[in-house]
């Protein structure tokens, strides 16, 4: 008889390797709460950066009863200067010599496989560049590892963004863990299917999707604690966008385009940080588009369920500049649909097969094609009854098709897969 999942897990050590901070990292903290569910001991390791991000970490720690902890602190106030000196002199010596370490990979490297060779978890999902560094060393030494391509990290970046001898020895890491890891586990179909024939191997990644419970836990998951500055008008249909940072290449360009050619009461809500972005951001929105326009401070992941279903219709313009652009769904747009906002969202194969199997819950549009964009948003500006059907079908799909407890269990036998 096939051991079920958590009596496989449960009392097991498992390791998770992220590249920066906890609460940057949702994957890794569905990941730690399905584990600890199942009985399992996870420790955590990142890198730290962001002041205002360790209180958020701790916290997070605490509430998922998981063992989180830096393993270098690269803030420049507070933090640790031989950290930040190591890793500025690894970039120092790529730029000069043309060698690739493992540090211009990622923070933290040879810190977090000192890490995992102490620890010697019963298994170590890898998320991250430098992880898949850690992840290969650890199969060399006969340690159980797993990896989570969140994204497809050798095809995630424009070539001017990142040298070609970084993207081989990015896909060289990949291809090997693709073939020898114990699990490894990604976004969507098309994009395992994409990476196992780069890989050449018959063996698929597991598809865990980016999807969120349908009521989020350590949430009230209601209005009461959206602040004013959410929704200034609640007659005006309220487009909403939000991102790590608010900054170009992220489809704010076609809606900058597309927004002069709608008519009617509408109001654009941007969440993110602007911070090194703020000329981009007035000269790409002239002066009267910005009179409707209200940048929104990013906040947790616990509070952004709420702050989200604040909204009406929700923009998922990625831009598939890159194989990974095309074949992945962030959790952008499967954010939208666990708070129940009509999508709009930008034709690539990764939003195309969450849109597909969330019928009626919005549009696709070309990228890029900013006539395309204005006339989708014109719709649900000017047919009251579409705007609320894509509504009520989006939440629909969130409660149902991607609420997390259906993925949860799929997580969990592929992990557990990897211990058998």
């Amino acid at each position: 008889m096939t051991q079920a999942p958590a009596d496989a897990l449960s009392g097991r050590t498992i390791m998770i390797v992220i590249v920066g901070h906890l609460a940057s990292a949702p994957r890794a903290q569905k990941e730690a709460r399905a584990l600890r569910n199942a009985g399992a001991k996870v420790i955590i390791r990142g890198n730290w950066s962001n002041p205002g991000l360790v209180d958020e970490d701790l916290a997070l720690a605490r509430s998922l009863d998981v063992d989180f902890a830096p393993v270098t602190d690269l803030r420049k106030n507070g933090g640790s200067l031989s950290d930040r000196l190591r890793h500025r002199l690894a970039h120092e010596v790529h730029n000069r010599l043309g060698p690739v370490p493992f540090s211009v990979l990622g923070p933290g490297g040879p810190e977090l496989l000192r890490a995992a060779e102490r620890i010697n978890a019963d298994l170590t999902m890898v998320h991250s560049e430098p992880g898949l560094w850690v992840g290969r060393k650890l199969l060399a030494r006969g340690q159980r590892v797993g990896v989570d391509f969140e994204d497809w990290f050798s095809h995630d970046q424009l070539p001017a963004d990142r040298p070609e001898s970084v993207r081989r020895v990015l896909q060289t890491h990949e291809r090997y863990l693709l073939r020898n890891a114990h699990c490894c586990l990604t976004t969507t179909a098309v994009m395992a299917q994409a990476m196992a024939e780069d890989a050449g191997i018959s063996r698929l990644p597991t598809v865990v999707r980016n999807c969120f419970p349908a009521k989020p836990e350590d949430s009230a998951g209601d209005a009461s604690c959206l602040s004013p500055s959410d929704r200034l008008d609640r007659s005006a249909v309220s487009f909403y966008w939000f991102s790590q940072t608010i900054g170009p290449g992220r489809g704010l360009e076609q809606l900058a385009q597309a927004l002069p050619l709608i008519r009617g009461d509408w109001q654009l809500y941007l969440r993110g940080s602007m911070h090194g972005y703020r000329d981009w951001f007035e000269s790409t929105f002239s002066p009267e588009l910005r009179r409707r326009i209200h940048c929104l401070e990013p906040v947790s992941n616990v509070d952004l369920p709420a702050r989200s279903g604040a909204h009406d219709v929700g923009l998922a313009l990625e831009l598939p500049y890159c194989p990974n652009k095309e074949l992945t769904a962030s959790n952008k747009i499967h954010e939208y649909l666990r708070a129940g906002l009509a999508v709009i969202a930008t034709n690539t194969r990764g939003q195309h097969e969450v849109m597909d199997a969330s019928p009626g819950a919005g549009v696709l549009v070309g990228a890029g094609d900013a006539q395309a964009l204005a006339e989708a948003m014109q719709r649900m500006l000017d047919d009251p009854r579409h705007l609320r059907s894509c509504r009520e079908r989006a939440a629909e799909a969130g409660r149902s098709v991607w609420d997390w407890a259906r993925h949860e269990p799929v997580l969990l036998r592929a992990l557990a897969g990897a211990l058998a």
